[in-house]
């Protein structure tokens, strides 16, 4: 029988008595830790369902900001499939981030003290190894939580199951907060709010996006299935994030106007079919001012797919699989352009191996680094930031290519090209398409 999770409620720190029930709350000078335990996890039953954790927190300050609100999330639990859990958090405004989304490769089981914050020692939680133990960063931004919301009330742990066979317990989860919450976007730095700090090479220009693959995720995090697998017969697993390195963010959405009210607002609902013209907004600079103007572009639909159930840009990617013959280029297979929810799931940091790319470090130096907020798969709006990327892993659903029967194993060319029907607007469109030498080994000869 499921028996929700307990309520921990925060008490006042009291010199005299010198100690607080851990059950209750964790205090120290600069951090405050609120938790909820002991809850089994449900596996997928064969429709979207979303288990909803809650985790009460009060009597803190009434606002998250730069000086404080979330710090860190602690997560433990005994899974052993983690790649088939997607685990977000949602804030009492609505507000919600990815924690971890379908981590740990075929093999993984369990995160055991596993702490995520904006800066963890132990980089990306998508690049770890199960247990997870340790200090890593989050698959999303937790800097959108600290956007000046109150953060009493009742937060949620979100998790979502997308794969049958397997239960679980989520033994703790704390979210703590402090004097040094996770915040990225410093008042140094250029925003629409703070448009005078925004740069270009001349007087006035268009900021555009220059969109490319991060190589260092799909060099690490792809996998060949053999043609007999009885899970993913003869598919090329692959993880790709888009990073935009340009001058501006890349901004689309769709004419408000004609949207409509849909369904209630049970986005659940949308027909999968049903697509909307989108619109890539377009921000220029002239002398201390943002000005947009929009261009039409692709479509976007709303993806009911496991581990989906929001809004995806229609053939936003196309992978293929080359051959060099008689040093001629032959195409052996290619997938169907696949579609994507736009929005910053990471930001390149300098201090980060996935930050070089083409011998070159991308981050907080960037030029207008963070211009954009993009924090949700909305049908409104959607977007990558500068310096920020979009992350898709290898177990995410259509992140493959269907190797042909018959292909001999051996040496091939993976090619990731971004917006292959050309519809966006981007300063560079030359560093569109990531190649890359793979090995096919697990083919029929």
């Amino acid at each position: 029988m499921f028996k929700r999770s307990v309520f921990f409620r925060k008490r006042k720190y009291n010199l005299l008595v010198g100690f607080i029930s851990l059950l209750i709350i964790t205090s120290s000078v600069n951090a405050q830790t609120f938790k909820s335990s002991n809850v089994k996890l449900y596996d997928f039953f064969n429709r979207f369902f979303i288990q909803e954790i809650p985790i009460e927190v009060l009597g803190l300050p009434n606002a998250m900001n730069d000086s404080f609100g979330l710090e860190s999330i602690q997560l433990s639990l005994h899974h052993n499939r983690t790649s088939d859990l997607k685990i977000q958090l949602q804030a009492p405004d609505g507000t919600t981030v990815w924690v971890t989304n379908r981590n740990g490769g075929l093999d993984g089981k369990n995160y055991i003290k596993t702490h995520f914050s904006q800066y963890g020692k132990n980089g990306l939680i998508n690049t770890g190894k199960s247990p997870f133990t340790g200090n890593y960063i989050p698959d999303g931004q937790m800097t959108y939580f600290n956007n000046g919301s109150n953060p009493n009330g009742i937060w949620k742990l979100l998790v979502e199951d997308l794969k049958e066979g397997e239960e679980g317990v989520l033994d703790s989860v704390g979210i703590v907060f402090g004097k040094k919450p996770a915040y990225i976007v410093q008042k140094k730095y250029c925003s629409m709010l703070l448009p005078e700090l925004c740069s270009c090479s001349k007087t006035s220009c268009e900021l555009l996006p220059d969109l490319l693959t991060v190589p260092a995720f799909t060099n690490s995090q792809y996998h060949e299935f053999a043609y007999n697998d009885p899970m993913y017969p003869g598919q090329l697993k692959i993880a790709v994030a888009i990073a935009n390195i340009g001058l501006g963010p890349l901004e689309v959405g769709p004419d408000s106007s004609l949207i409509g009210d849909c369904c209630g607002g049970d986005t659940t609902q949308v027909p999968a079919n049903t697509r909307y013209d989108l619109f890539q907004r377009i921000y220029s600079k002239t002398e201390k001012v943002l000005t947009s103007r929009t261009v039409k572009t692709g479509t976007i639909y709303y993806e009911n797919m496991p581990g989906h159930h929001h809004y995806h840009v229609d053939d936003w990617i196309e992978m293929r699989l080359v051959k060099i013959v008689n040093g001629k280029r032959k195409l052996m297979c290619k997938g169907a352009k696949v579609s994507y929810c736009l929005f910053t799931t990471g930001m390149l940091y300098e201090k980060e191996n996935s930050s070089l790319i083409n011998g070159k470090k991308y981050g907080t130096t960037m030029t207008n680094y963070a211009l954009g907020e993009y924090y949700a798969c909305s049908l409104a709006k959607q977007g990558i930031s500068v310096g920020g990327y979009d992350y898709y892993g290898m177990m995410y659903e259509g992140q493959y290519l269907q190797l042909p029967v018959g292909l001999k194993n051996g040496e091939y060319i993976l090619e990731i090209e971004i917006d292959p029907d050309h519809k966006y607007k981007e300063s560079d469109r030359s560093n569109n398409t990531l190649q890359m030498k793979v090995n096919i080994q697990k083919q029929r000869q």
